[in-house]
C-alpha cells in the first residue's frame, strides 16, 4: 500500500506544473494552491469549473484543499465529482485510488467495489487493488456497507497507509450534481451500482435467483425506493430466514422508513445469527443502528446501552459522538463533555468539537478545551457556509450557544447572524434563552426597538428588566426606565447599586427626583415635604436604605462608567 501513497505524491507534483497554454484562471488557481492560499484557490477553481463544466481538474484540486483543511466530507465530494469528469490518465488514477482506499476502509462495499473496479481498468495487475475489489464484492449488503445514515467515521490511525479521510454523508448528491454532465466521452466508463431498472426484467425472468434479487434490493435501496426494497427483502427472508444480511438490511430499511420499532426487531433477529467473519464489525454496526432506533423512540436508556455496546466492539469515535448527542439531549453536561472529549481524541470531527464546546459552556467551564473546540466549530462554519441557514441541521444544534459565546466575545454582528438563523425555528425562538440572549445582543448593537419586544417576552427575569431599563433610558423614556428598573430591583437588590453608576442613566441621574427614586428603591412620594430647621433638642438619625447599610445617593451624583 505504501507504493500507492508514493504514486499519489508523484502524480500530485506532476499535476502542479503549470503548462504555458492552460487557462489563465486555472493558472492563478494553481498558483494560489501552491502558496497555500486556499480560500483564494477555491474561489478561482470554482470560477474555472463554471466556465469548464466538463473538466474535473478543479474538483480534484479542491479535493486536496479540503483534505488539507481536514474538511473530509467536502474533500470526498470533490474527488467524486472529479472522477466523473475529464481528467488525464494519471490524474484519474490518483482520484480513483483515493476513493477506493477511502470506501474500503469505511466498509462501504458498493462504492469500494465501484471505484476499485474503475482503477483496475488502468492497472489490472495491481494485487492490492484486486483484493479490495474482491472483498467489496463479497461483502455488498452486509453490515458496514452503505452506512451513510450513520455519522461519518474517521480513523485515529489509518491502516496500511490508507488516506485519512471521512465518509461522505450524502453519496447520492454527486449523482444529482453530475447528472447534467455528458459522461459519454469518459475513456474508462463507470462501474458504479447499476440502476434498479436493469434488474427488473432479470428478476422477473429468474424469480428464484436470490443473488439477483438481492442485487435488485440493494439497487432499490440506493435509489431510496424503500417500499420496493422491503418487499424484495421480505421474499429473501421467507426463503432463507437465518440469513443475517437480510435481517440487517431490513432493519436499515425500516429506519429509513421511520419505523424504529420494526427496525429493532430486525436487528435483534440479525444478532441471533452473527456473521462468522469480522463478528465485531457486524455487532458494531448492528448496535450502532439499534441505538439510533431506540433514540428515535425516545428510549434513551436503551439507546445509551446500544451505543456503549457498539463502542465496546470497535473503539471508534462514532458511538462516543452518539453518546455525546444523547447526553446533550438529556442535559447531562458532564457526561456529554466526557464522551465528546473521547470522540475528539479519536478523530476530532467538527461535530465532536461542537458538543464539547456546547456542554463545557453549559456546565460553566472555561479554558483551553472550550476555546479550542469553539474555534474548530466556529471556523468550520465560517469557512464552509456563507449563510448559517445553509449548514446541515446537525451543526445547528450549537448555534444558540455559539451566538451567546460570540456576544460575550464582543462579536455582536457575527452573533446576530446566528441568532437570526434561528428566528423561524419554533423549537428555539420561543425559549427563554433565545429571547433573552438575542435581546441582549441586539441591545449591544444599539438596536433598541428590536431588542425591547424580545426582552419583554422574558418572564420574571431581573436581568431582562434591567436591560429594558437601560434600553428605554437610551430612548429617553423616563417612565419605562423607572418601571423596569423597579421590577429588576425588587427581584435583586444589587441593581439599585448598579443603577447609581450606570452610564446609560447618565442624563436621568442629573435629576434629583430620579436619584431619590433610586435612593428609596422605587418608592416615590407625590408631595414634597417642606423644609424645616430641626430643633436643637431633636436629633435626626442618619438615613439608612432599608437595612442594607448603604446611604442614599447625593442629589448631584458623579456617574461612573459601567465596566
Amino acid at each position: 500500500m505504501g507504493k500507492f501513497i508514493s504514486l499519489i505524491i508523484i502524480l500530485l507534483s506532476f499535476a502542479l506544473s503549470l503548462s504555458a497554454g492552460e487557462d489563465a484562471v486555472l493558472k492563478e488557481a494553481k498558483k494560489a494552491f501552491s502558496k497555500k492560499a486556499y480560500q483564494e484557490a477555491i474561489k478561482k477553481f470554482t470560477k474555472y469549473s463554471e466556465s469548464h463544466p466538463s473538466d474535473g481538474v478543479s474538483f480534484m484540486y479542491m479535493g486536496y484543499i479540503y483534505e488539507y483543511k481536514k474538511d473530509y466530507p467536502k474533500s470526498i465530494q470533490n474527488f467524486r465529482k472529479a472522477a466523473e469528469l475529464n481528467l488525464d490518465k494519471d490524474q484519474r488514477k490518483t482520484v480513483l485510488l483515493k476513493l477506493a482506499l477511502f470506501f474500503n476502509y469505511h466498509q462501504d462495499w458498493n462504492l469500494a467495489a465501484a471505484y476499485s473496479s474503475r482503477y483496475l481498468k488502468y492497472d489490472s495487475k495491481n494485487e492490492e487493488m484486486q483484493k479490495i475489489y474482491n472483498r467489496a464484492v463479497g461483502n455488498r449488503g452486509n453490515p458496514g456497507a452503505n452506512t451513510a445514515h450513520i455519522q461519518p467515521l474517521k480513523p485515529a490511525e489509518p491502516k496500511h497507509n490508507e488516506e485519512k479521510t471521512v465518509h461522505h454523508n450524502k453519496p447520492d448528491q454527486d449523482k444529482k450534481d453530475n447528472g447534467k454532465q455528458n459522461l459519454s466521452s469518459q475513456e474508462d466508463g463507470s462501474d458504479s451500482i447499476k440502476p434498479s431498472s436493469d434488474y427488473e426484467k432479470k428478476v422477473a425472468a429468474n424469480p428464484t435467483n436470490d443473488d439477483l434479487r438481492w442485487e435488485y434490493a440493494l439497487a432499490l435501496f440506493e435509489e431510496k425506493k424503500f417500499d420496493l426494497a422491503e418487499e424484495n427483502i421480505k421474499i429473501l427472508i421467507e426463503r432463507n430466514p437465518t440469513r443475517t444480511r437480510y435481517h440487517y438490511k431490513m432493519g436499515i430499511v425500516k429506519l429509513r422508513k421511520d419505523d424504529p420499532k420494526a427496525a429493532i426487531e430486525s436487528f435483534e433477529k440479525a444478532r441471533k445469527n452473527p456473521l462468522s467473519k469480522d463478528t465485531n464489525v457486524f455487532f458494531y454496526y448492528v448496535y450502532l443502528n439499534e441505538g439510533l432506533a431506540y433514540q428515535k423512540l425516545n428510549q434513551l436508556d436503551q439507546a445509551e446501552a446500544s451505543f456503549k455496546a457498539a463502542h465496546k466492539q470497535l473503539a471508534k469515535d462514532t458511538p462516543l459522538l452518539a453518546l455525546a448527542r444523547l447526553k446533550h439531549q438529556k442535559s447531562s453536561w458532564e457526561e456529554c463533555v466526557q464522551n465528546a472529549e473521547g470522540a475528539v481524541a479519536i478523530a476530532g470531527q467538527v461535530e465532536s468539537h461542537m458538543f464539547r464546546f456546547i456542554c463545557l459552556a453549559e456546565s460553566g467551564k472555561t479554558g483551553t478545551k472550550l476555546d479550542s473546540s469553539f474555534e474548530k466549530y466556529f471556523q468550520f462554519l465560517e469557512s464552509n457556509f456563507q449563510s448559517p441557514t445553509k449548514a446541515p441541521d446537525k451543526y445547528k444544534i450549537g448555534f444558540l450557544r455559539l451566538a451567546r459565546h460570540l456576544t460575550a466575545l464582543g462579536k455582536e454582528n457575527t452573533a446576530e447572524k446566528y441568532f437570526a438563523s434561528l428566528e423561524n425555528d419554533t423549537d428555539v425562538n420561543g425559549t427563554r434563552e433565545y429571547l433573552f440572549y438575542r435581546g441582549k445582543n441586539l441591545f449591544y448593537l444599539n438596536k433598541f426597538d428590536t431588542a425591547i419586544p424580545l426582552l419583554q417576552k422574558v418572564p420574571n427575569s431581573s436581568a431582562a428588566y434591567y436591560l429594558l431599563a437601560r434600553a428605554f433610558a437610551k430612548k429617553g423614556d423616563l417612565n419605562s426606565t423607572k418601571s423596569n428598573l423597579k421590577s429588576a430591583g425588587q427581584m435583586k437588590d444589587e441593581y439599585w447599586t448598579m443603577a447609581s453608576k450606570e452610564e446609560d442613566f447618565k442624563e436621568f441621574l442629573k435629576d434629583s427626583k430620579f436619584v431619590d427614586f433610586i435612593n428609596k428603591k422605587g418608592v416615590e412620594t407625590n408631595t414634597e415635604v417642606p423644609s424645616q430647621t430641626p430643633s436643637s433638642s431633636v436629633k435626626t438619625a442618619p438615613p439608612v436604605a432599608n437595612g442594607t447599610g448603604t446611604t442614599p445617593l447625593p442629589s448631584t451624583p458623579s456617574p461612573q462608567k459601567n465596566p
